[in-house]
């Protein structure tokens, strides 16, 4: 009896999680009710989401989680398969292919890459991917790495970039997932990453001509 509660259990908080991704995906996280939720996964008691999850942020971590296990290997096997003569091109691939890897393996739709970009223009989540960027040992190498390829740029400059970096990649990934819902996407999830990787490479190679004050 035991185990077989435990499946159920199991089942609820994946198709809850599932649920939750989509309609923050498509509404906004805070536009989203937890009895919105618990009626769309079909539950009938509308607490689930405090009952298997203890609250809203639990839910969102818990949602990070579940995609971010998936994705740590994969840059995983990316950075252990650098050659000693590793570029800054490569380290952006070791952060951009992992992810449109994994989203392209998902088939269509999905949903995960706006919701990402849901929360972070959410103050009350957006601290949740930076707090699942440190956890990731993965991602802190592929950064390492990066950042000691580049060329010398002042610190401003580089947290400027960093900035813009991040937010072509959240906000790129999130367009192209929508398209693709919408049936109006004309390249792959890979030829996104490419073109990604590409555009990367100049942000973080532009001259610098102006540092901030």
């Amino acid at each position: 009896m035991g185990r077989v509660r435990s499946e159920r259990v199991t089942t609820t908080r994946t198709r809850i999680m599932s649920t939750a991704e989509r309609l923050f995906a498509e509404q906004g996280v805070s536009t989203v009710s937890n009895r919105q939720i618990s009626e769309a996964a079909g539950q009938g008691n509308n607490y689930a989401v405090g009952y298997h999850f203890g609250g809203r942020l639990e839910l969102v971590r818990a949602i990070l989680e579940h995609h971010n296990a998936a994705i740590e290997p994969l840059r995983h096997i990316m950075v252990d398969a650098l050659g000693p003569d590793v570029e800054i091109r490569d380290w952006i691939g070791c952060l951009v292919a992992p992810q449109t890897d994994y989203l392209g393996s998902l088939g269509t739709p999905t949903y995960f890459a706006r919701f990402c970009a849901q929360i972070t223009i959410d103050p009350k989540f957006g601290t949740l991917l930076y707090d699942q960027a440190v956890a990731s040992s993965g991602l802190m190498a592929v950064l390492t790495g990066l950042y000691s390829s580049l060329p010398a740029i002042p610190d401003a400059v580089l947290e400027s970039r960093d900035t813009m970096a991040r937010n072509m990649i959240l906000l790129t990934l999130a367009d192209h997932e929508r398209s693709r819902a919408a049936g109006e996407a004309t390249g792959s999830w890979s030829d996104v990453g490419h073109q990604l990787i590409d555009a990367l490479v100049g942000i973080w190679l532009a001259p610098v001509t102006h540092t901030p004050e």
